[in-house]
């Protein structure tokens, strides 16, 4: 599915709210890096859905996309940003949360269980890219 008028829609309604795309980045011939930007409290009433809508929004901007969440400040993960992957209903996308130096995929320090194994169900298989580590790794949590 292309990228449409609902999804621009869909990114206007996130940034709003405060969810902005921090940057889009060509990280080799097949790879791209699409981060979104997250406060630990957006100006919406739900904010999970936004960002579920973004999440999409963004994937299908550029084909194979890997969608980093990136959480602002320190702290744990806020509740709206697990709720935004189980909205996700089966769209299949290469999704990784990072927050305060953590992250859902290894290499290095990673995130909760519950939250790892929500991003990996999402995923529809094979490489992403990992913002921290700087290196495609497998989309599986393993």
């Amino acid at each position: 599915m292309a990228y449409t008028s609902v999804d621009s829609k869909a990114m206007d309604e996130a940034w709003a709210a405060g969810i902005r795309t921090k940057a889009v980045d060509i990280v080799d011939t097949s790879h791209c890096l699409a981060t979104l930007l997250c406060p630990r409290h957006p100006n919406a009433e739900n904010p999970a859905s936004l960002l579920a809508k973004a999440i999409e929004a963004s994937d299908r901007f550029m084909a194979g996309s890997t969608i980093c969440l990136e959480v602002e400040g320190s702290g744990s993960v806020p509740d709206y940003i697990a709720e935004s992957i189980d909205l996700l209903n089966g769209y299949p996308v290469k999704v990784i949360i990072v927050c305060d130096g953590a992250s859902t995929h290894l290499p290095g320090p990673l995130l909760g269980d519950e939250l790892r194994e929500a991003v990996c169900k999402a995923s529809p298989g094979g490489m992403l890219w990992h913002p921290i580590a700087k290196e495609l790794v497998y989309s599986t949590i393993d």
